[in-house]
């Protein structure tokens, strides 16, 4: 699942910007009618899913259901087919599933399916969209898709102050002051996971009075500018130091033994992350890794 803090700000900027979500995940919303469905929950036992909304166009209706992740994890081709067909009883119309990534990263392949196989041979398959959101990044930039503006820092190879510049100058370009305000919300939030809460008071000093004015994420502006930022800088660490050790692993012995991910996921302590990083360049085999892990 995405990072709290950032799950939270995207959430809130899906349900304010319905159709330029729907426009990454279906490639257009021209002639569709979109219609958010809030809280949505299926019995897995009851879990609330990321988003949901309502599509129609002429005589059809669908539900588009999607997924945000930060990075790919191993069992997102599952639970996307999983949400899909609890959401399909449920609503009894049609869904169809996508998965959001929203930190720019070098993916060689991103799976878009589910398969179950049996004596060598694939028997059923579920497939679904992964979308790079990076794949939007100049379209944003260009303000073609400017309502996403908040996201840039995310999908960008460089995390610089030009970019947060860009960003902001988009959000302050919005006609709706109440919008402004909440885009600038969770760009500053977003922004947290590459930057020192001191670059981001002075970069944003002149917005700080709107800041505070936001509606979305407002319990975060309310427990303080300063830990907010630092609360998200710190969990951004953790889980790059984490997704670094997975590929590292990867990369060198394959497909990782079930619950390895997990253990890592339990571990919030950079320095541990840092010793096990440099470990995972030079372990012989998964084996010895999760004895490592065995002993934390």
């Amino acid at each position: 699942m995405v990072a709290n803090i950032i799950d939270r700000s995207v959430k809130a900027l899906a349900r304010l910007h319905p159709e330029a979500f729907v426009r990454v995940a279906l490639g257009e919303t021209q002639g569709v009618a979109v219609e958010t469905i809030e809280n949505p929950e299926i019995n897995l036992p009851e879990r609330r899913l990321d988003f949901v909304y309502g599509l129609r166009r002429e005589d059809e209706e669908r539900f588009l259901h999607l997924e945000f992740q930060l990075e790919h994890e191993p069992d997102v081709p599952k639970r996307v087919f999983v949400y899909n067909a609890l959401l399909t009883a449920a609503f009894e119309k049609p869904v169809i599933s996508a998965v959001i990534y929203l930190e720019r990263r070098d993916y060689r392949h991103l799976p878009q399916e589910y398969t179950v196989s049996f004596a060598g041979q694939a028997v059923n398959s579920f497939r679904y969209r992964a979308v790079k959101l990076w794949d939007y990044a100049e379209a944003i930039a260009r303000g073609e898709l400017r309502e996403l503006a908040p996201l840039l820092i995310l999908l960008t190879r460089e995390k610089d102050e030009e970019v947060l510049a860009r960003a902001r100058e988009l959000i302050l370009a919005a006609p709706e002051a109440g919008r402004r305000a909440d885009a600038l919300s969770v760009a500053v939030t977003v922004a947290g996971r590459y930057f020192p809460r001191e670059f981001l008071l002075k970069f944003f000093r002149e917005e700080l009075a709107m800041l505070r004015d936001a509606g979305i994420v407002q319990d975060w502006i309310n427990e303080g500018f300063n830990q907010g930022i630092e609360k998200g800088r710190l969990q951004g660490q953790i889980a790059t130091l984490q997704s670094d050790i997975i590929e590292v692993l990867t990369e060198r012995f394959g497909v990782l033994k079930r619950g390895l991910a997990q253990k890592l996921a339990e571990i919030d302590d950079p320095a541990v992350l840092r010793s096990l990083h440099r470990k995972s360049v030079k372990v012989e085999s998964l084996e010895e890794f999760m004895r490592l892990l065995e002993e934390i």
